[in-house]
């Protein structure tokens, strides 16, 4: 791995030590602002990155644990070329050749060599190398890892000096998620990528285990199921299926909402669109031909209100991105997997699997059929619902800000955080969250 001898220089330091400078306060900084001006540097392929970065966001600024936390997408910062490139291709590819993003995942995953690809990053995106200096941050968190590459190579090279994390967004970790061997934390969700990471290189005493960092919405005291289910027009009385209309795809969503709202168990379905009008077209024309079945369906385009519908539904129907299974946990949600990209969704999909968390539909002929099998089945369902909630980390942005305070600051300053959804009573058990997902890590 490219500066593998100042990596193993660097695990020299004590933990928590800010990469170039010393433990405390920076200069100006207010005692009640530990973290200083944070940039929050995300990558926008899929949501999932930025939805991480917000929920940080969030929880940063209404602990009053910075001056300002500013999310940034480099890839807005990136030459056009490389941008279409490493996002707009890599879409396609999910779309019309999926095995071969499996073939990129699985001859990528190692920290041997490299150098070449970070000459590009540095070349591509260096108006976003101008904004680091030009912004002088306190503290980055990355929720992607071409952004930690890229502030690890900058700490090298003496172009920033700071806090440094790196927040792993999904279930597993793959080795591009390994290649920043200057950053002082990484955050994982699971004992595992622990030990993933670890055989990739990655100090043991720099990783904490906080789970995925999501929106403190999905852990809000919220009204309950039926009552939820009327504000989204859909019956109160019936079992709800909430589906991703972007992880079924257009070429299979008219079977799949017909197979559905043909299933001898009756139900509701609320499908979401996203930003994809095509999609809600589709959608909303087979309706138009089904009218009586048009009272127990709901078509959103995009919206602010997932807590609720995963609150609202018996089970969701999806792709098992980190941070959809990481709300759907946190909602105890039983997940019925379609299509996951092979690679990072398709391990994912094996944690859930393997959890009793969710079921995968593999044929596009038995979905009705094996979603009313579960809904029938209301033992398993409940079951799969307690898996999920054992597995919920509905905290682990406060865990991964308190844990950003306690390298800044000292033990006593540390000591005075309280979590947004403990200083507020969040309800854990009218949520069905355990009160020991609350539990802060101790550090390293």
């Amino acid at each position: 791995m490219h500066g593998r001898r100042e990596s193993e220089a660097s695990r020299t330091q004590p933990l928590g030590t800010p990469s170039g400078v010393q433990r405390g306060f920076p200069p100006g900084s207010p005692v009640g602002s530990p973290l200083g001006k944070v940039l929050l540097l995300t990558g926008s392929v899929g949501a999932g990155h930025t939805r991480a970065a917000e929920a940080l966001a969030e929880a940063i600024l209404h602990s009053h644990s910075a001056r300002s936390a500013r999310v940034v997408d480099v890839l807005e910062h990136a030459r056009p070329l490389f941008r279409a490139a490493y996002r707009d291709a890599y879409v396609g590819l999910i779309e019309r050749a999926p095995a071969v993003i499996g073939w990129i995942y699985r001859t990528s995953d190692t920290t041997r060599g490299g150098g070449a690809r970070r000459l590009v990053q540095r070349h591509a995106l260096a108006e976003l190398r101008a904004l680091v200096r030009r912004e002088r941050p306190d503290t980055i968190v990355c929720t992607h890892f071409l952004a930690a590459e890229l502030v690890s190579g900058m700490v090298e090279r003496g172009e920033w000096t700071g806090s440094f994390a790196v927040v792993v967004t999904d279930l597993d970790a793959h080795a591009m998620w390994a290649v920043c061997p200057r950053a002082d934390r990484w955050y994982v969700a699971l004992d595992e990528t622990v030990e993933i990471l670890a055989g990739k290189g990655v100090p043991r005493e720099r990783m904490l285990v906080t789970g995925i960092p999501i929106s403190g919405a999905f852990s809000a005291r919220l009204p309950a199921a039926p009552e939820l289910r009327a504000r989204f027009k859909l019956p109160a009385a019936l079992p709800m299926v909430l589906v991703s209309g972007g992880g079924v795809g257009i070429a299979r969503l008219s079977d799949t909402l017909a197979s559905l709202l043909d299933m001898p168990v009756a139900c509701s379905v609320a499908l979401v669109c996203g930003r994809n009008e095509r999609l809600r077209a589709e959608a909303e024309a087979l309706l138009a031909r089904r009218p009586t079945d048009r009272g127990r369906c709901a078509v959103l385009g995009f919206t602010d209100r997932m807590h609720e519908l995963m609150r609202a539904a018996d089970l969701s129907i999806g792709k098992p991105g980190g941070l959809t299974s990481s709300e759907a946990l946190a909602c105890a949600l039983p997940m019925a997997i379609v299509h996951p990209v092979p690679g990072q969704e398709e391990r994912n999909s094996d944690h859930l699997l393997e959890w009793g968390a969710a079921i995968r539909l593999n044929s596009p002929e038995t979905v009705g059929w094996r979603v009313a099998a579960l809904l029938s089945d209301r033992a398993r369902l409940d079951a799969m619902r307690a898996a999920a909630r054992a597995r919920a980390r509905p905290f682990a942005a406060d865990a991964i800000v308190e844990d950003l305070r306690r390298m800044r600051t000292p033990a006593a300053s540390a000591a005075n955080f309280t979590p947004r959804l403990a200083a507020e009573g969040a309800p854990e058990a009218a949520a069905g969250i355990p009160a020991a997902a609350m539990s802060m890590p101790s550090g390293g």
